[in-house]
């Protein structure tokens, strides 16, 4: 009995520690799984190929193992209940008719049939506009200023219509003083005495939703890159306008002057400085007798 006894202990043992080398081994993989991080983020895209919108997802860690990982988004979709994400390399992206744009969608990440991570997004609060484009600067002569004018396509949009712009421009040299402008119009004037003279400047613009809608800042649109002109202290270039309102200034001075002369006696001077009685000959005059008639 001893020795059938220690047979089957051995026997046990063995067991045991196979089964901790296969079966538990493979459940601890299964925990150290279900520790990744598997946080991400997305924004929305309105519009972008007809009446399509698209939503784009990423998880926020880049070395995440994004093998059998799937991404799927339910509610607040039009005639479906739930719709799922196609994998583009590093993203998850979706295109489709079906958003509702009202409350709450649920995404989450899947792999098969278990949820990893879930998150409650209202897609109008996530909106990420389209680079604006066309870019330029044009410099005006004679209003020493240079105009700035850039086109978005949210302008023949129904949704997201109404964006804020920021307008970044620097010297070449300075790559990292940049100077903002925000605007809701799509036309800027920097002064020309605000810039440095005979200087290249770097110019580009992005735009935020800024209404109903909120989001993220679009991408940069393409820089456009201008240089600024030579001051001129020349004394043969003249502005005619300044021209124009010296000479007449001129001669408006010389008429007063000729019209002061010219009435000086008799106009002007007696209201300056009237002339006063003399008390002393108007006494005289009153008490002088009378001459007798003979």
């Amino acid at each position: 009995m001893t020795i059938l006894g220690t047979t089957f202990a051995v026997f046990f043992s063995l067991l045991q520690v196979v089964s901790g080398e296969s079966g538990y081994a493979q459940n601890g993989d299964l925990e150290d799984a279900e520790l990744d991080d598997y946080s991400f983020s997305c924004y929305s895209q309105l519009e972008v190929n007809g009446s399509q919108h698209s939503l784009t997802c990423a998880f926020e860690d880049p070395d995440v193992n994004t093998t059998n990982l799937e991404f799927e988004i339910c509610g607040a979709l039009v005639e479906v209940r739930c719709l799922n994400f196609r994998k583009l390399q590093e993203i998850y992206l979706i295109k489709t008719k079906k958003f509702l744009l009202i409350g709450n969608s649920k995404i989450c990440v899947k792999a098969g049939e278990k949820s990893l991570n879930c998150k409650n997004i209202n897609l109008a609060t996530i909106v990420k506009p389209e680079a604006p484009f066309d870019l330029s600067v044009n410099y005006r002569e004679g209003a020493n200023d240079f105009l700035v004018t850039f086109n978005t396509s949210h302008l023949q949009k129904k949704y997201v219509k109404v964006l804020m712009h920021d307008v970044a421009y620097r010297h070449e040299k300075d790559e990292n003083n940049w100077m903002h402008v925000n605007l809701s119009g799509t036309k800027l004037t920097l002064l020309q005495r605000m810039l440095q003279p005979k200087t290249t400047y770097e110019i580009k613009v992005r735009s935020i939703p800024h209404d109903y809608f909120k989001g993220f800042w679009s991408e940069w649109s393409p820089s456009y890159y201008f240089r600024t002109p030579e001051i001129n202290n020349h004394s043969g270039e003249t502005n005619p306008i300044l021209l124009t309102i010296s000479i007449l200034s001129v001669f408006s001075v010389v008429v007063l002057v000729i019209l002061a002369y010219a009435l000086w006696k008799k106009r002007i001077k007696p209201i300056i400085w009237p002339s006063l009685p003399d008390h002393k000959k108007t006494l005289e005059h009153l008490c002088k007798k009378p001459t007798k008639l003979q």
